[in-house]
This record gives structure tokens, sequence and C-alpha cells, in this order.
């Protein structure tokens, strides 16, 4: 399939795409307990409606693609479903070393992660520690631009709520400086998951992470 034409007809964000894929793994799980055919139809239902809640102004063609749902038998099929679906999602804007370099205009010598190795359409945010520095960094999108933040990740690491993803994974203390004022500076911190990675493959909820930028700077 053409990519030009997948990434002209992208449709869902990567959080949503973690959504159909709960949803995904509900029916399969299912499908391996259920034995009666009308649970299973009602349980296919609720995760189309779900879906379909989530994505009110979906094309006839985008709803036909989804109603795969209803037709999955087994995690092979499921597989198979994910993997075309995952062409239809929404990229993460792509950054150069230029642009990071000036979205981190006060890092000296900034370590970059190797951004050609990443999965954009797999990222609501970029995350990365920087061991020279000893600093996490995230690369977001708020208010319509890209923003770049550092903070210090704590070294310590709890089973916790990740203040992003909003899930329970091994978080640790995220704390960087805001300007609160003209020439006032405060820190704020939350905790976050210490794999962005997998934060990110968590993530089911934009809002979410809005809320997290929010409270850095409002």
């Amino acid at each position: 399939m053409d990519k030009r034409k997948n990434t002209e007809q992208a449709f869902i964000r990567n959080d949503q795409y973690n959504v159909i894929a709960r949803q995904v793994s509900h029916i399969i799980n299912a499908q391996a307990t259920v034995n009666h055919a009308d649970t299973m139809d009602g349980v296919r239902l609720h995760a189309y409606s779900k879906v379909e809640a989530m994505l009110p102004e979906m094309t006839e063609e985008q709803k036909t693609l989804l109603h795969r749902l209803f037709e999955l038998e087994d995690e092979l099929e499921a597989e198979a479903f994910l993997a075309e679906l995952k062409q239809y999602i929404i990229p993460f804007r792509r950054v150069s070393k230029k642009t990071v370099e000036k979205l981190f205009p006060k890092a000296k010598k900034l370590q970059m992660p190797d951004f050609d190795a990443l999965d954009f359409q797999r990222l609501s945010y970029i995350g990365w520690f920087d061991t020279r520095a000893h600093k996490q960094h995230l690369i977001v999108a708020y208010q319509g631009k890209l923003k770049g933040i550092s903070g210090v990740l704590d070294n310590s690491c709890i089973q916790g709520i990740c203040s992003i993803c909003n899930c329970l994974d091994d978080v640790s203390l995220f704390v960087t400086r805001v300007k609160s004022g003209k020439e006032t500076y405060v820190n704020r911190g939350n905790y976050i998951c210490k794999d962005s990675q997998s934060c990110n493959e968590q993530l089911t909820d934009i809002g979410k992470l809005e809320t997290f930028l929010n409270h850095l700077y409002q």
C-alpha cells in the first residue's frame, strides 16, 4: 500500500490507537473464555461502540475498516488488523537536530536519541534521558507548538500512577523549573513513567498529557 496515501488518510492518534488495541485485546480474551455466541456478540458490540464514540466523525470507509473488530477470531487476526490500522496513525511531528537544539537553547552538549530510529506513529510525545546532563528531556506539542521540557528525574523508582499515561508502572519524580511570573521561577513536578516508550504505548487519553503540561505552565 502506498505510504504517502496512508499518511494522507491518517485519522487516529497514537492514544486512540492504544484504545483500539485494548478493545481488540478484550475481544480476543473473551473469545478464549466465552462460549455463548450472544455474549460474544455483546463484547464485540461494546468494543466497537467505545471506538465509535471516540471517533464520532469517521467516514464510511473508516467505519468499514474498524468494523473488522466484529470479525476477529484469534491473536493472529488481531495482530494483522492492528498492523494494518497502524498505517492510519497520525505521526508525531518529526524533528531535526537543529529543531531540537532550538527547543533546548540552554542545554550544552545536548545528548539526543537516534531520531531516525524512532517510530513517530507510536508517539504522543518524545522523551529521553540525557546521561551527560543527568536530565530527562521531553518534546511535546503544546498549544499548537512544539515545546522542549528538561527536568531532573529522580534516580529512585517506585510502582505508581504516571501523570502522563495514568497507568500503573515504574515511575520516578520528574521536576522541572518553570517561569511563574516576569522574574519568578518555581519548581514543579509529577511522577512519570521511567520508560517514555512504554508510556506512549500505554497512553489512552491525550487529555492526561495536556493536564500534565497545564500543571507545569499554568
